[in-house]
């Protein structure tokens, strides 16, 4: 018992940390020894493959346009010649942290080369601002993700903060926790909490992608809802609504296709 117990994470930033390592998506790439790509896992697929592309048999290199070659390049090497085999590194983002890691791969210390694993990990909480789109591609590049660019990204790096545009340059990130709902305004989004409201400069279906599905929840074209700050679930009229706690008390409808799964998802 006393094992069991002393496993478990005991401070709430502990278990913050394994929450989120237990929810990291990881791409995975086997490469054989010549750099070409043996087999991926579907996150790596989708990562590097253009939509219809086999990868299995294509060079990792040819992935990354020119200037980025010779980066993804070194960071082979390095696995391929360092004494424990392995190589990484942490790689910051406009979208978050990532890390690399490159294994060597051997039957034995003095066999032959066999290939290398590539694991891909996106460990960020919050978008770093202040970097230019150039930055970001070179950075993506030396991490093996530069085709995928900011649509990778946004599948790895699930959306822990949300950008609120403040006054002139500045951007304000609050909680996504703290987000009772998000309505469409045009290709932009407004963000209510439980105190106020404030526009957000991403759009509406970019936010569902990235926030948690277990959690967000689009119930109408231009609503996004957080189940925790939904207060009540009313039926009027035929149509479905439900109130959320906000200081407003805003009235969400619900599209017809949607109220069958809110009503099990809400037990109402």
């Amino acid at each position: 018992m006393a094992e069991t117990q002393a496993a478990r994470p005991s401070s709430p930033a502990a278990q913050s940390f394994e929450y989120r390592l237990q929810r990291t998506p990881v791409g995975v790439v086997l490469l054989n020894a010549d750099l070409t790509i043996r087999s991926v896992n579907p996150v790596a697929m989708r990562l590097l493959a253009p939509p219809g592309q086999k990868l299995a048999g294509v060079d990792i290199l040819s992935l990354h346009p020119d200037e980025a070659r010779e980066k993804v390049a070194f960071l082979i090497e390095r696995a391929r010649t360092s004494a424990d085999g392995t190589s990484s590194l942490v790689v910051t983002t406009a979208m978050g942290s990532l890390i690399a890691k490159i294994s060597r791969l051997e039957e034995s210390p003095d066999g032959p080369l066999e290939g290398f694993c590539m694991m891909i990990h996106a460990l960020a909480e919050a978008p770093v601002m202040g970097r230019t789109r150039a930055d970001d591609a070179d950075a993506l590049a030396v991490d093996g993700l530069a085709v995928a660019g900011e649509a990778a990204m946004k599948a790895l790096c699930p959306l822990m903060k949300l950008p609120l545009q403040g006054k002139g340059d500045l951007i304000s990130l609050i909680d996504v926790n703290e987000v009772v709902c998000l309505v469409a305004q045009g290709h932009y989004a407004e963000a209510r909490t439980l105190g106020f409201s404030a526009f957000c400069p991403r759009p509406l279906a970019d936010l569902e992608r990235r926030l948690d599905p277990a959690l967000f929840v689009r119930v109408h074209r231009r609503y996004l809802v957080n189940i925790r700050h939904v207060r009540a679930a009313a039926r009027e009229d035929g149509a479905w609504h439900l109130v959320m706690a906000d200081t407003a008390q805003t009235r969400v409808p619900v599209s017809r296709g949607k109220v069958e799964a809110i009503r099990r998802l809400l037990a109402v």
